[in-house]
């Protein structure tokens, strides 16, 4: 498996130098005696100490290290010391395995902060024949240390070709209206999922951690005339937005006026056959006396009758047959003492 550490050969280094030792012996013995050889050997076993310290290396937080014998695959190293048998025996690539890296597609970040845009990336065909710009960011980091070091020469161009033909082939299966007002998210969302898919292909060990468009515009001669339709749909937007708040606030206050007229109606219904009722109870008690006197009751409801005209009217009635005596008017007397005028 790729995170599994394969156990290093066990070397003795006695019999090593036991068999360097015998060899350098039996060459050099005839030129100078045993002397010549030890020194010789004591010269190499040095060389062999120092060659061997090289092997001790130490792998920082936040990193793995692939081991490499001979060109293969030999283990993986997680953080602290390890020792190793040096170069050309084994090699080590260390690899950042929690940095957040990122990479541009339709533009690039010069070393000096500056943002310049790659036209050839970043033009791109939309379903409906339409040309765009598209610019996009992909943020990643390393998930298999293996794979990434092993599989591809250079995982991270690999991520950068697979993110511009994802990007290219969601906008062309998109128009242009969504592009440039609400259907963004869903552009970024099929495009990642469109990478995830190649980079299981290609298998270079990398993570996608987030994906987001930067800029979605048309071209520079007609993007003008773009902004104006796009200010159209955010107003027409806008004005929709208004009438349905308009009609939020209507209807509930014109269902609430139905109410009041419907519970107006039955009350003064209500109150109409009550009235009705009484009317109808009032007549038949009056039917039942008129019955039993006639005379009586019809001259009662003649008085009564005459009661509720004459009682509008500012006017005195009196009998002819009553003798009226003349009133003194008093408003033209002034200051004349009452009892000067003659009595009788």
């Amino acid at each position: 498996m790729f995170g599994q550490q394969r156990p290093q050969p066990e070397i003795d280094l006695d019999q090593i130098l036991a068999r360097v030792r015998e060899g350098f012996n039996r060459i050099f013995g005839r030129f100078g005696g045993g002397s010549i050889g030890v020194a010789v050997v004591a010269i190499l076993v040095l060389v062999v100490l120092l060659w061997s310290v090289r092997g001790v290396y130490r792998v920082e937080a936040g990193e793995q290290a692939v081991v490499r014998q001979f060109g293969a695959f030999n283990a993986i190293q997680q953080p602290g010391l390890h020792y190793r048998l040096p170069a050309p025996i084994t090699t080590l690539v260390r690899v950042n395995v929690e940095q957040i890296r990122t990479a541009q597609v339709g533009f690039r970040v010069t070393p000096e902060g500056i943002q310049a845009r790659a036209l050839d990336e970043a033009l791109m065909l939309t379903t409906d024949n339409s040309i765009v710009e598209a610019q996009m960011v992909i943020q990643y980091r390393v998930g298999d240390p293996r794979a990434f070091v092993f599989n591809i020469r250079d995982p991270e161009d690999v991520l950068h070709t697979a993110g511009e033909v994802a990007l290219r082939s969601i906008v062309g299966r998109t128009k242009l209206s969504p592009l440039l007002t609400g259907g963004r998210a869903n552009v970024e969302q099929d495009t990642r999922v469109f990478l995830e898919s190649l980079l299981s292909v290609y298998n270079p060990g990398i993570q996608i951690t987030d994906l987001k468009l930067q800029t979605v515009d048309p071209p520079d001669q007609v993007k003008d005339d773009f902004q104006e339709v796009t200010r159209a749909l955010e107003d027409e937007t806008r004005v929709e937005n208004e009438a349905l708040a308009y009609r939020a606030d209507q209807v509930p206050r014109a269902q609430g006026q139905i109410q009041v007229l419907v519970q107006s109606a039955g009350a003064y219904h209500r109150q109409q056959v009550e009235r009705a009722r009484g009317e109808a109870n009032r007549f038949l008690a009056l039917l039942v006396e008129y019955r039993e006197a006639p005379q009586v009751t019809r001259e009662r409801l003649y008085l009564e009758t005459l009661e509720d005209v004459l009682g509008t009217v500012d006017k005195t009635l009196i009998d002819a047959q009553v003798e009226v005596l003349p009133l003194l008017s008093i408003s033209g007397l002034g200051g004349l003492d009452l009892e000067e005028v003659p009595q009788g």
